[in-house]
């Protein structure tokens, strides 16, 4: 039998085998790439803007550098879509479900880089389990975490020397400053659980809590920084980012997100499960338990998945993320025994979640395509019948079984649902139409109104055709754009 000493070593062994667990999540992870790419997920949210500055022009100048102090991350998620536009001669559709798989090669690409440097089978499981949660919405931390998992594994290897750490924590604290601030909260909270473990008599490596301090140090600084010198110019993003500024610090707002979709405390719960066993804490999941949560969490993957699931996942998944990793390195050999019924569990809650999200997505593409008017430009508030109405305050049938929520599923749930940005309608409507065609609401700067008007006149000016001319002209004729 090893001792403590000798399985901590043995933890830093490689591992380039795949496990049970390992071939579950990839699985799940194809499922949400296949369907994702084929339903094109990212254009009912910020992904339609992302995407159509991509399409139309000079993506940077249409609209990346409004969000520049998250720059590593954009350029990571969308810059091979951009590099492919400027390159190959691709029809829309085409260009669409290409950007999408390149989109969801990043996190693959993490994932394969993390397998390489970790210490321990933990952390390549767990990003690639966050990342299965996090890849149906194009948040920045995708990127950000995936650095962050790459740093937390080279600091926790038993070969790590001094001067690595310090080399890794600059490096990597340096790209991670333009990707999110939530790593800066992520690598705080590692600090406060590695040091309260450690206090409590169980391992945790001093060297990873000397790290932690100093990235931490360095991500608040350099946020402020960057904070200060690459400001957005659009007053709808500043207040946007204004509204949302405390939506990982707050509580109730980070509880009401579990209420709003709670296929997501079943998620965290199975990340964070096999930590507290490895740990030994007093709370810990029977397997009875685990199986009553995948039971509950299947339910409600089937039943209640919609758009703002994945928009919310954020705030408390990055949380449950660092949890379940300081749980896990406490014990590595004892989180791999107990891990695989877990993260199975995640994987096939995950897999069954894209498939009911992809229905909805179509449904939605089909009812947008049977609206949107020949070779016209029409305000969606004109149809007869009338489009739906906006979305409405969830309803706890809404919540726990979506296909009875309305007389017709589609008029009813699905467009209201999906629809609550209301400009990416003419994104969807414009790369539907094959570029014929604008089905569009009417919107005002009191929302979002991501590109200013003087990029959309330069890129106006370099239009590649008339089809993405017409765009543009619409984009500043209906105050798509901020003055």
């Amino acid at each position: 039998m090893k001792t403590a000493g000798q399985a901590r070593a043995s933890s830093g062994a490689k591992h380039p085998t795949l496990e049970h667990s390992d071939w579950a999540l990839l699985a799940a992870f194809v499922v949400v790439a296949v369907l994702g790419s084929l339903t094109h997920c990212l254009m009912v949210h910020d992904g339609a803007v992302i995407l159509g500055a991509v399409w139309l022009g000079d993506a940077w100048d249409l609209y990346l550098n409004q969000i520049a102090a998250r720059s590593v991350s954009t350029f990571v998620l969308f810059g091979p879509a951009w590099a492919l536009r400027s390159a190959v001669p691709l029809s829309s559709d085409g260009f669409l479900t290409s950007a999408h798989a390149l989109y969801f090669l990043v996190p693959l690409g993490f994932w394969f880089f993390i397998r390489r440097v970790e210490p321990n089978a933990a952390f390549s499981r767990l990003y690639l389990a966050i990342a299965l949660a996090f890849v149906f919405f194009p948040s920045e931390l995708i990127v950000g975490i995936g650095l962050w998992m790459i740093w937390a594994a080279l600091i926790a290897r038993p070969d790590c020397t001094t001067g690595q750490l310090i080399i890794s924590t600059v490096i990597l604290g340096a790209l991670m400053v333009f990707t999110h601030p939530a790593t800066m909260l992520m690598t705080a909270a590692y600090l406060l659980l590695g040091a309260a473990l450690a206090a409590s008599g169980r391992h945790f490596p001093k060297p990873t809590l000397l790290a932690a301090g100093a990235m931490t140090a360095l991500l608040l600084a350099g946020y402020l920084i960057t904070s200060r010198l690459l400001p957005t110019t659009n007053p709808t993003i500043i207040r946007a980012l204004a509204e949302n500024q405390f939506d990982f610090v707050n509580p109730w707002w980070m509880l009401a997100t579990l209420g709003r979709s709670p296929v997501l405390p079943a998620l965290w719960l199975l990340l964070v499960a096999p930590g507290a066993s490895a740990a030994r804490l007093r709370w810990r999941l029977s397997p009875a338990a685990v199986v009553c949560i995948f039971g509950l969490g299947l339910w409600f993957a089937a039943n209640g998945v919609t758009q703002v699931t994945w928009i919310y996942v954020r705030h408390f998944g990055v949380y449950a993320l660092v949890l379940a990793l300081a749980l896990a390195i406490v014990d590595p050999p004892m989180w791999s025994r107990v891990a695989p019924r877990a993260l199975t569990s995640f994987a096939t809650i995950m897999a069954v979640a894209a498939i009911s999200y992809s229905v909805d997505l179509t449904l939605l593409d089909r009812y947008i395509a049977s609206r949107t008017p020949d070779h016209a430009l029409e305000d969606a508030e004109t149809l007869t019948p009338p489009w739906p109405p906006p979305r409405q305050a969830p309803t706890a049938r809404r919540i726990l079984f979506k296909w009875t929520a309305g007389p017709d599923y589609v008029r009813d749930v699905v467009v209201p649902d999906y629809d609550w940005y209301l400009l990416t309608l003419a994104f969807q409507s414009f790369f539907l139409s094959q570029r014929t065609a604008i089905l569009y609401h009417s919107i005002s700067d009191a929302g979002w109104v991501p590109y200013e008007c003087p990029p959309v006149r330069r890129a106006l000016a370099a239009a590649r055709d008339q089809g993405d001319a017409r765009f543009l002209q619409f984009v500043l004729a209906h105050h798509y754009c901020t003055p």
